[in-house]
């Protein structure tokens, strides 16, 4: 109840000043103290546990996993095999965030080979879902996508089809995740925004422009489903890769302003000076001021697009309205 509401110091110390401390009590302060940040103080009772359970190993292990230390999560995991104590299938979903965070192939086999043996990924979809995730963001698609097929027919769910639609889009196979779209249409089961963002993100990657068009159309005519700043962001950046820069600012344009932010006007100010485009970039740096006028980077990206096409006159203005507004400087960045 303590750690529950927040009150750290009083739950220390009753359960300081319990005469006997039962599993239960100790994973409840441990649990607590990981709730609140206080991971250090956490590991500190975990290590004075006289005998820790699959429990204690797994909160701390996410623990660890959440706040970024995945190192330290792949050790504790390790010392928990070590120690005999089989993982969970709870134990499993918490570690493989680390294995891909850390590129950890070899970890994400092994545990890819106990889920086998214990038959976890058989049972738990979620386990077969990590494992996708897993093997994509560690860059061995192959594996990703035997996992894939490896769930049959029946127990494949939607998360299950976005999962390797997401994986191809990621290794830039974007012929292979059309068709995995249309196999799940095919199976009668309705894209919904993420499913929709990957393929799209696998159009972006593959240069299929005309695919990507349809299937924002689709999106929103033929599902109803409202695109999110990350899918405009996503169609302004497929645009702007093959030069189609004024189909890009109509969109940009036609985000509804609560949702625009000053990173998509970012994606299409890059793609300008890819492309050479003074004029849109121009108007696009405009839109950008209006949002943020610190930033070095926009002026340093408008000054490059005037100096590519020889207008070195307006180049210099730049650099004088920069100057003049004090824009943060990054470093990197440099004229």
């Amino acid at each position: 109840m303590y750690s529950f509401c927040g009150l750290l110091g009083d739950g220390i110390k009753l359960f300081d000043e319990m005469p006997e401390r039962s599993s239960v009590s100790w994973n409840a302060l441990i649990t607590g103290l990981i709730k609140w940040g206080e991971l250090n103080l956490a590991k500190f009772y975990f290590d004075k546990m006289p005998c820790r359970n699959v429990v204690s190993w797994t909160g701390m292990i996410d623990g660890y996993t959440r706040a970024n230390r995945f190192k330290e999560a792949l050790g504790l995991f390790c010392r928990m095999m070590i120690d005999g104590l089989k993982p969970s299938d709870i134990t499993i979903l918490t570690i493989l965030p680390a294995v891909y965070n850390t590129g950890d192939l070899i970890m994400g086999q092994s545990i890819h080979a106990y889920g086998e043996k214990t038959a976890y990924n058989a049972s738990d979809i979620r386990v077969a879902h990590s494992l996708i995730d897993a093997y994509a963001k560690c860059g061995c698609i192959e594996n990703a996508f035997k996992v894939f097929e490896d769930i049959s027919t029946e127990r494949r769910n939607l998360v299950t089809w976005t999962s390797i639609i997401s994986g191809f889009a990621m290794h830039g196979m974007a012929k292979e995740a059309l068709e995995q779209f249309e196999e799940m249409e095919k199976e009668g089961l309705k894209a919904n925004q993420i499913t929709f963002l990957s393929i799209l993100n696998a159009c972006s990657h593959g240069g299929l422009v005309n695919e990507g068009l349809e299937f924002f159309r689709k999106m929103i005519i033929g599902c109803q489903i409202m695109p999110s700043i990350k899918h405009y962001g996503c169609m302004i950046d497929m645009l702007g890769r093959v030069g189609m820069l004024e189909e890009a600012e109509k969109i940009a344009n036609g985000i509804p302003s609560e949702m625009v932010n000053v990173v998509v006007w970012r994606i299409l100010l890059g793609a300008c000076s890819v492309h050479g485009n003074v004029d849109i970039g121009n108007r696009v740096m405009k839109r950008i001021l209006e949002i943020e006028k610190g930033y070095a980077g926009d002026y340093v990206v408008l000054y490059n697009i005037f100096s590519g096409v020889g207008r070195f006159g307006e180049a210099e203005k730049v650099r004088s309205l920069m100057n003049a507004r004090n824009a943060l400087k990054v470093p990197g960045l440099s004229w």
